[in-house]
């Protein structure tokens, strides 16, 4: 006899019942052979050929799991017609593969570590069966007037292929075209609409870290949802394409990647994880054209009823507005992240409370607790939820360490979603924790939008010269830079002392470099370390932002400068292969780096 106490499992929790064990009829198809390299042949390379010749000279391998492991290369392509005409990336490639030999591990980069995600890939694991590398150009059929349906059915298999690789490796060194007329950069990779498909489907995948390939000595892992929101990237739709019309069927290809996490995450148990990507869908598709997927069945709508609320908790395996789940999360919470204001409405018919803070943290997003149900809006960029929740009297400032509304929305939301909240008497002077201030979150994270709004709601100029070192930090790039300069930040700005900082920030001063002297070194304790004194271009050498440094340079930043422990810029570089047009700059040359920075802001940009 049943317990009269116990409660029946909800709609969300029976689907998941029905179809665990069920995941292998539910695995991703591949419609294309997936084709690789193996890593002799990948190093011996001198000139990359087409998938055709490389087929047809019997170098390519089907690649299958027995065989050891693979590694799937995400890269920005050089020319319209060749991704790597001096074979420059693939020589960073080359060389970073022989760095891992004698390296222990890929370290964490420092928003990771900031954030105590992840831990350093060892390079043991790396190397420890055959590799084999899968690359477009040479993966994928190219001659696309035989091939048309061949490339099409690779691009359609392009999740499963991400998710049959064991290690994603984004190449991101900073390059010009062979005519001078472009530059790539991380940040440019980040913009590419294909880059944002490769790097979605990795982090949709069952292993979602991956490894930033800057320069022959520069590997970090990005592990964690928040270390993922660089600056620069975005949704798919949001993303530039050389062809408009490849959007139109690129939905279909992210759907199929976020279905199979949707499935796996169920069969594991997983709710807080489903609902987190269920509910991102508005985000992931922007700019796509794809239905929403609304996997448990079984709803029927009561249009009596506030309907859009009881068909989420439907979806979500919710039973009240009450309902907070192992993570700490309630429903309004995962409605923020959906960002439709007539689910909101509903939810708050049923009493909802606006000013409600998460009481955990979250894996799948990494933010920490006490977020508001109006900061989550931000995070996601929904405007309209954002004015509605105003409307209807949500607070629009907290006590979080970090992500308070207004630096959310400097963040990662639109210069609509600033002005929102600056008109709701946000102050553009908060300061967070850890003393960060709203410019400085916006030059951290590459939004230039939020850099323009700023200044039209303050009487007296922005402190925008520590915003340099965020934007050294966070990886931003030249654009940030000059935005900067242009409202009075100083280039050569050296950093205060630690006892002026607030007493978070101290304490991690302090830790870190007690760390760095007598524990261990890492990404982020190096910088720690030399923080006294730092100039912005120390910084960004220390984080291997090559185009930061160039934009930098560009604009008058001494190479001689010291801090508070005698090292300059240029003392950063020593076990470095660096670009040459930094190489130059330290020699006194600074019209590379002057070039490389106007390229890099679209000054002259080829049609691809």
């Amino acid at each position: 006899m049943a317990c009269c106490g116990a409660v029946s499992p909800t709609a969300l929790e029976q689907y998941a019942n029905s179809i665990r064990g069920q995941l292998h009829g539910l695995e991703l198809c591949m419609d294309f052979p997936m084709y690789t390299v193996p890593l002799r042949t990948l190093m011996e390379m001198t000139r990359l050929e087409p998938h055709e010749v490389m087929k047809e000279q019997g170098l390519l391998v089907e690649f299958d799991r027995k065989m050891g492991k693979a590694v799937f290369v995400s890269h920005q392509w050089l020319d319209a017609d060749h991704p790597d005409p001096d074979c420059r990336q693939m020589r960073v490639l080359q060389d970073a593969l022989r760095t891992v030999k004698s390296m222990r591990s890929i370290p964490v980069d420092v928003v990771s570590e900031t954030l105590n995600h992840g831990t350093p890939l060892p390079s043991s694991e790396l190397l420890s069966e055959p590799l084999f590398f899968w690359y477009d150009y040479f993966s994928c059929p190219q001659k696309e007037e035989r091939t048309k349906s061949h490339k099409r059915l690779a691009i359609n298999s392009i999740p499963a292929f991400v998710d049959s690789c064991s290690f994603f490796f984004a190449l991101v060194p900073v390059l010009e075209n062979p005519d001078g007329t472009n530059a790539i950069s991380p940040g440019s990779w980040h913009g590419r609409g294909w880059c944002r498909l490769e790097r979605t489907c990795r982090e949709l995948a069952q292993n979602h870290d991956w490894v930033v390939v800057k320069g022959p000595e520069d590997l970090e892992l990005i592990s964690g949802a928040v270390a993922s929101t660089r600056a620069g990237a975005g949704p798919v739709g949001e993303g530039v394409f050389t062809v408009a019309k490849d959007r139109l069927f690129l939905g279909s290809v992210l759907m199929t990647a976020l279905k199979r996490k949707l499935m796996s995450l169920l069969d594991a148990q997983d709710f807080p994880g489903y609902r987190a990507f269920l509910n991102q869908q508005p985000a992931l598709f922007r700019g796509l054209e794809c239905d929403a997927l609304a996997p448990v069945p079984g709803f029927e709508i009561d249009l009596n009823s506030p309907w859009r609320a009881m068909n989420f908790f439907h979806q979500n395996g919710f039973r009240s507005i009450s309902d907070k789940d192992r993570c700490g999360w309630m429903p309004l919470h995962y409605a923020a992240v959906n960002g439709d204001p007539a689910l909101v409405q509903d939810l708050l018919v049923l009493r909802a409370d606006p000013d409600q803070g998460t009481t955990g943290i979250h894996p799948s997003f990494g933010f920490e607790r006490g977020m508001l149900p109006i900061s989550i809006a931000c995070l996601f960029r929904n405007t309209d939820l954002i004015q509605f929740l105003i409307s209807a009297k949500a607070k629009v400032t907290s006590n979080v360490v970090i992500h308070g509304p207004l630096h959310c929305a400097a963040a990662q939301s639109t210069r609509e979603s600033m002005r929102i909240l600056l008109e709701a008497r946000c102050s553009p002077l908060e300061q967070n924790s850890f003393g960060g201030t709203i410019l400085q979150m916006a030059a951290y994270y590459g939004s230039c939008e939020a850099i323009d709004e700023l200044p039209r709601h303050v009487n007296t100029p922005l402190n925008a010269s520590e915003a340099l070192h965020s934007a050294a930090l966070g990886g931003a790039g030249a654009e940030v830079v000059h935005r900067l300069v242009e409202i009075r930040a100083d280039v050569n700005i050296q950093t205060d002392e630690h006892f002026t900082r607030k007493p978070l920030m101290r304490a991690v001063y302090t830790l870190l470099t007690l760390q760095h002297r007598f524990y261990k070194v890492t990404p982020f304790s190096k910088v720690m370390y030399h923080a006294k004194g730092a100039t912005p271009l120390m910084v960004a050498m220390l984080c291997c932002n090559h185009e930061c440094a160039a934009a930098l340079i560009s604009a008058g930043a001494q190479v001689n400068l010291r801090n508070a422990r005698g090292c300059t810029a240029a003392d950063f570089a020593v076990g470095h292969s660096l670009p040459e047009f930094l190489r130059e700059a330290f020699e006194g040359r600074v019209e590379a780096c002057r070039r490389v920075s106007l390229l890099a802001r679209g000054w002259v940009e080829l049609s691809f």
